[in-house]
């Protein structure tokens, strides 16, 4: 982003990692983009961390991705492990980036957990 002068800014707007957790891959995905849709629907930049061939199996690189997108902006969803690797809410605690952490278990439906990282952005922005 720049200025009328030429000067580089960064991004201001809210931006944070969602990591979606639990055993069920389908159940991760269809959370993570309802979550997506919620987000779109209020206007806000958003990234769904999810290859079409399968999942990225460094998690830590996954991580490392959506740490920079939300630092500049952009909530970044990733639906990619059963759990959240220590690694990578430590490197987004480092660097004051915002990290939300939803679980599929115990949900009945995709959206209801949509609905609760939803909730849980909002009282962080």
């Amino acid at each position: 982003m720049s200025d009328p002068t030429g000067a580089k800014r960064r991004c201001t707007c809210p931006g944070a990692t969602v990591w979606v957790t639990g055993p069920s891959v389908a159940d991760r995905r269809a959370a993570a983009y309802a979550l997506a849709e919620r987000l779109r629907a209020d206007q806000r930049r958003v990234a769904v961390l999810d290859r079409p061939g399968g999942l990225d199996p460094d998690v830590e690189r996954t991580g490392l991705m959506a740490e920079v997108l939300a630092r500049n902006g952009i909530v970044a969803i990733a639906p990619c492990a059963p759990e959240s690797p220590p690694a990578v809410c430590a490197r987004h605690k480092a660097s004051g980036t915002r990290y939300v952490e939803v679980c599929v278990t115990g949900h009945d439906r995709p959206t209801d957990v949509a609905a609760e990282a939803h909730a849980l952005l909002g009282r962080h922005s």
